[in-house]
């Protein structure tokens, strides 16, 4: 699937792994390919989640209060454990079934649009469709109208 992906996009995908590794992840997840974009610098993807006021910064803060509350929907506060700090993953990540679907839904818009190759604009794409999972209710629990982003994504892919 790599192969229809352009030089941008791939390099994507290799910083997702290098996040997730860094982040402690055994799995490359949706998340660390919406955080990997939001790092990359590139006209499509940044006009889009600036727009949306987001940085990799907030990005993090986002992920982490859904962490946060996805934990106190069970009862548990990670304030109340003292965990060690993560380590990094011993081992290289496998792609996680979201980020999986994530690349897959970026295929379909990429079609769908009668684009032959996958840029970054396709993977945001893909990571926003994606109709639920941590991604979604990161961001709407920030505020972020996905379609909103999408769409200025969308204009941005028709500019290049």
């Amino acid at each position: 699937m790599f192969n229809r992906f352009v030089k941008e996009a791939r390099e994507v995908a290799a910083r997702a792994h290098e996040i997730a590794r860094r982040l402690g992840s055994s799995t490359v997840e949706a998340e660390h390919l919406l955080l990997a974009l939001a790092e990359r610098p590139g006209p499509t993807v940044q006009a889009a989640l600036a727009e949306a006021g987001l940085d990799p910064d907030g990005i993090y803060e986002a992920l982490d209060a859904e962490n946060e509350r996805s934990l106190a929907g069970v009862g548990v506060s990670s304030a109340a454990f003292n965990l060690p700090p993560v380590a990094e993953a011993p081992e290289q990540p496998r792609w996680a079934t979201t980020a999986k679907l994530a690349l897959e839904r970026a295929l379909e818009a990429a079609l769908a649009r009668g684009d032959r190759r996958i840029q970054p604009g396709h993977i945001l794409l893909g990571v926003l469709r994606a109709p639920v999972g941590t991604v979604p209710r990161a961001l709407q629990g920030v505020g972020v109208d996905r379609a909103e982003v999408a769409l200025l994504v969308e204009a941005n892919l028709d500019s290049t």
